[in-house]
């Protein structure tokens, strides 16, 4: 059996041909602890869309040529709250991985303050810039980069998608987390984008997962009728309970993830995020081959997605214009 030493070196002329070794059964362990990756994914194991994200990391792997077990182990650390993060990438960072893949904005930032030096590679930041993670999109320019979800950049789509189901009010309703360090970047730009449509932006905050069920049914009070969920990690785990709040309270939901109206809200749009991480895979493999994060620019999504719940839109009593139904990419009846 070879050294250690002479292994990693082995690997690093492997990788610089541009392929990586096949190791025998006897260093196959040794190739395991070369390179181990630690992926924090957004979400709950429990959840089959959320294990489906792993599951197209894992082909992003198979696709550039890392084999599990062979050229790399994938440790999977889930969190059931954001407060976690801190603990469990130092625990990731002292397991010996050679790269982190964080998952989310708060997964991510939580990275970026447990390391300067260790490459990171995150997965669906919606302002990577806005929230320090990088100096700009083509040069990050430190050990991070990555894979952004342009969410921020899609909050005038949300007011748009939320006036056509209002009919003509001159108000729209949005609920944000005041827990997340980018939540105030993500209303003020949805407050500037209803402030250029010309409507006014009704919004309510919470703390906590058991305040849901009461804003919601305070938001009805005040009229509401459509409403934009502000896309983050704290909204993304309790999807759930929000969908079905608001269906219990009779307020139809906007995310800003298409999976979200396959679950039972009325809307979800944005970017095909089994397709970002599929893509991550790209850059942990150019890392592991010798580039730096400095240099590999932040990547945007190609490919979105509008899914409609028909379903959800009967039991609420709400009519979809038919103009909305018809840029539909996913139509729920």
């Amino acid at each position: 059996m070879s050294t250690r030493r002479e292994f990693i070196t082995l690997l690093g002329g492997a990788a610089f041909a541009g392929q990586f070794p096949r190791p025998t059964t006897a260093n196959a362990q040794q190739a395991e602890a070369a390179y181990r990756l630690g992926l924090v994914p957004l979400g709950s194991p429990s959840n089959k869309y959320d294990q489906s994200l792993v599951e197209a990391f894992r082909q992003g792997l198979r696709q550039v040529g890392l084999i599990e077990n062979r050229h790399v182990t994938v440790d999977i650390a889930w969190v059931d709250d954001e407060s976690e993060f801190p603990r469990v990438l130092s625990d990731l960072i002292q397991r010996g991985v050679s790269v982190l893949i964080p998952a989310g904005t708060s997964a991510a930032v939580a990275a970026k303050r447990q390391t300067a030096t260790l490459p990171i590679v995150f997965i669906t930041v919606g302002d990577p810039t806005g929230v320090g993670m990088v100096e700009s999109l083509s040069r990050p320019g430190g050990n991070a980069t990555g894979f952004s979800d342009v969410l921020l950049d899609l909050s005038g789509k949300f007011v748009e998608l939320a006036r056509q189901l209002v009919n003509g009010q001159s108000s729209i309703d949005y609920l944000w987390y005041t827990g997340w360090a980018n939540g105030p970047n993500r209303f003020e730009a949805t407050e500037r984008a209803a402030r250029a449509a010309g409507v006014e932006l009704r919004a309510r905050t919470i703390g906590d997962v058991i305040e849901v069920t009461d804003t919601i049914a305070a938001m009805k009070n005040s009229g509401a009728v459509a409403l934009i969920v502000q896309p983050g990690p704290f909204m993304y785990r309790h999807r759930d309970q929000l969908i079905q709040s608001a269906m219990g309270q009779g307020v139809a939901t906007i995310f800003g993830w298409p999976q979200a109206a396959r679950e039972g809200a009325l809307i979800g749009y944005g970017p095909d995020y089994a397709d970002i991480y599929r893509r991550a895979a790209s850059y942990v493999d150019r890392i592991l081959k010798g580039a730096k994060p400095a240099d590999l620019p932040v990547e945007q999504p190609v490919r979105f997605q509008l899914v409609l719940n028909l379903k959800t839109a009967k039991a609420l009593g709400l009519e979809v214009p038919p103009t909305l139904l018809a840029t539909a990419d996913e139509v729920i009846e």
